[in-house]
């Protein structure tokens, strides 16, 4: 697995993301974290967004707990009182991104400095991304 993540993010009325933020993204990611998580959110094979509710957040918790990983037991619990969307990434091998979860995942890979510049595959990044004009009037 090349990557996983939790993240919050915004949605359109389409249901279209206009943007997420993974606050701990992991890169290369623990055998026993991924499929903790998989199984705890019946998470398919291949690179997948899988969105997932509030109440969602406890048995991903325990999962990632009993898996030995703290750190992300407590991300997951902590997301349990969002009033926003909810997206578990995962990333198992660098291909041109065909989500906007993706492409956010792998520019938060390089925010971090987990991976260097011109490291992950970006193709066609934009035509995934939706443009936003910021009003008074919201998502």
């Amino acid at each position: 697995m090349l990557s996983f993540a939790l993240g919050i993010g915004t949605q359109n009325t389409q249901g279209d993301w206009l943007e997420i933020y993974y606050p701990a993204p992991l890169l290369n990611p623990d055998a026993s974290l991924v499929a903790a998580a998989k199984e705890a959110l019946d998470a398919p094979a291949g690179n997948a967004p899988v969105s997932f509710l509030p109440e969602d957040c406890t048995r991903l918790a325990k999962a990632l707990e009993a898996a030995g990983h703290s750190e992300q037991a407590a991300l997951a619990e902590s997301l349990a009182t969002s009033q926003r969307p909810l997206v578990a990434m995962f990333l198992e091998s660098d291909q041109p991104p065909q989500t906007a979860p993706e492409v956010y995942l792998k520019l938060h890979l390089l925010s971090h400095r987990l991976v260097k510049p011109h490291g992950l595959d970006l193709t066609g990044m934009f035509g995934l991304l939706r443009n936003i004009a910021w009003t008074n009037e919201g998502a």
